[in-house]
Parts: structure tokens; C-alpha cells; sequence
């Protein structure tokens, strides 16, 4: 009779099963976008397919990260923008980051459309919008879109409050609003450098030093590393002839 009965066992603890986990699906929601929200690149159709297929979005966020940095590491507004007697400006870093780059959003939205939670390249796109070039609105966007699906990230609150902060033209609060990001081991370099440069324009010399100094001794951006030091021979001068 047992054994009779062990296929209907069976095929009841199937379905048993499956309706549990059609329960527990209807409540589970997801930290990644759905599939849907994914606006692939024509050239990176097969990469994402893949990624979604096999669980892989973390790694290729990491892809398309690199790539993003590849693309606005151009010198576009140099190259396209500036005369010939402007340019060794632009070489020494004075319109670091400056530029249109019109595929930027578009990029940065795809890293976070795979992984929301990748809060250092999410930082890194917000703040080269918001404060490099001048695209604010893009900028709360890109964030808004990442705290839908990582509420839960404090640094892109103090991202968003520091933007807020920039269209109210106050340079104190925005260099306040992201102090908190400065202490963590992931925060990227251009934060680091946005907050020693307000600092600086709102004359709190020694904050600007402290950052500059950490930027000389633990980046690896050689750009960063040579306009901090310059930057603290500066303050250093301002300060002793005080």
C-alpha cells in the first residue's frame, strides 16, 4: 500500500512545494531591477544576456563601470572646446572632468540598472554629473534610481542632500553634507577632491590640507596624487603667511 501510494506523495510534495515558493516569490523583492528596466547597449547585448542568465550582474557592473571611466577619462572638453592657448590649463587640471559627455547618464544608469549596490561607482557617476558637469537633475535621477532598490544606502542619501546643497549655491553645507562619505574605504577619489575643493573655496584651510594630504598618500590616480600636492604647497604658503 505504501508503495502504491509513494508517486502520489511524491507529485503532493511537488506541488506543495511549488506553491510555497510561489507564496514566498509574491513577497520576495528583489535588490536588482527586473529584467525590463534594462536598457542594453547595442554592444553589450550578449554580455548582459549572459549576466542575467547565469547570475553574473555584480561582475558585469564591474565591466561597464570600467568602461564608463574609460569613456569619460577622454579629453573630450579639451580636445573639442578650448583653443591651443588654453590647453596646457587643461593639462595642468583645471577643467578636470569638465566636458559634455552625452552617453555619460546613459552609461552610469546601465551599471546601476545591474547592480544598484555598487555605491562606489553610483557615487562616482552622481558626483561627475552633479558637480563636473553641471548636471544636477541627471545626477538626483541616477540616485533616485539606485535608492529604489538599495534604500537602505546612507551614501547615496549624503550624495543626494549634498546636491540639494550645491543648488542652493552653498558651498559650507555641501563640503559638510559629504564628510561623512570621506572616511569610507570606498569612497572615490572625486569625492575626496569635491570636498578639499569646497573646503578651500570656503576658507577652511586645514580641513582642504587633511584631504589633499590623505589624496597624495593613498590614491592611485597619478592626476589626483600630483594636483593634491600642488594644492597643499598652496595652502601651506596661505597658511604661514597668515
Amino acid at each position: 500500500m505504501l508503495r502504491r501510494s509513494g508517486p502520489y506523495l511524491v507529485a503532493a510534495a511537488l506541488l506543495a512545494w511549488c506553491a510555497g515558493g510561489a507564496l514566498s516569490g509574491a513577497s520576495y523583492v528583489s535588490r536588482f531591477p527586473p529584467p525590463s528596466e534594462i536598457h542594453v547597449p547595442a554592444q553589450g547585448a550578449a554580455g548582459d544576456m549572459f549576466a542575467l542568465a547565469f547570475g553574473a550582474r555584480r561582475l558585469f557592473a564591474d565591466l561597464w563601470f570600467i568602461r564608463l571611466m574609460q569613456y569619460y577619462g577622454t579629453s573630450e572638453f579639451c580636445a573639442k572646446q578650448l583653443t591651443e592657448e588654453d590647453y596646457e590649463r587643461c593639462e595642468e587640471g583645471m577643467y578636470f572632468g569638465k566636458g559634455k559627455y552625452l552617453e555619460f547618464f546613459s552609461r552610469a544608469r546601465h551599471v546601476m540598472e545591474l547592480d544598484p549596490g555598487f555605491a562606489s561607482a553610483g557615487l562616482y557617476a552622481a558626483t561627475s554629473l552633479a558637480f563636473n558637469m553641471e548636471r544636477p537633475e541627471e545626477a538626483e535621477e541616477l540616485l533616485r534610481y539606485a535608492i529604489k532598490y538599495s534604500p537602505r544606502e546612507w551614501k547615496y542619501l549624503t550624495l543626494l542632500a549634498a546636491i540639494g546643497y550645491s543648488k542652493a549655491q552653498d558651498p559650507a553645507a555641501v563640503a559638510s553634507a559629504i564628510t561623512p562619505l570621506l572616511g569610507d574605504p570606498d569612497c572615490p577619489v572625486m569625492v575626496k577632491q569635491l570636498a578639499a575643493f569646497l573646503n578651500k573655496k570656503v576658507g577652511n584651510y586645514p580641513a582642504a590640507a587633511a584631504i589633499y594630504a590623505d589624496i597624495a598618500a593613498t590614491s592611485r590616480d597619478a592626476a589626483y596624487v600630483a594636483n593634491a600636492r600642488r594644492e597643499l604647497k598652496k595652502i601651506s604658503k596661505r597658511i604661514s603667511h597668515r
